[in-house]
């Protein structure tokens, strides 16, 4: 076979289809982000807050606390459960890292602190 017979390489390519164009990559699976920072946020929430409850409750007496009490009990279970959900994330790890500490954290002092805030509001 001779070199004249073979198409030239240089010239556009006529008669010849487009290839189609391969299908969109499915959306990845483990892709919590948006729970990790909900983790996230509300911790720090919950944790900016008793850590202020205790240094001020160290000084002065709080009154009429309580419904901000059964608030961060609710933003401590959204934590701890939204950290429970980012161990699953298969993507961006350190923020479902970051999210799973938040979420215990704020579970964790929520438990221990808001129980003995709880019956001082309650008692």
């Amino acid at each position: 076979m001779a070199d004249d017979d073979l198409p030239d390489s240089l010239e556009p390519a006529h008669g010849i289809p487009p290839r189609p164009e391969p299908p969109a990559p499915p959306r990845p699976k483990g892709d919590l982000r948006v729970v990790s920072v909900i983790a996230l946020v509300t911790g720090v929430v919950v944790i900016a807050w008793y850590l202020f409850l205790v240094t001020v409750s160290a000084i002065a007496e709080l009154e009429g606390l309580m419904w901000i009490q059964i608030g961060m009990w609710v933003l401590a279970a959204v934590s701890a459960v939204c950290g429970v959900l980012s161990l699953n994330a298969r993507m961006a790890r350190e923020l479902a890292a970051a999210g799973f500490i938040a979420g215990v954290a704020a579970g964790l002092l929520s438990i221990s602190v808001g129980v003995a805030t709880a019956a001082e509001f309650f008692g």
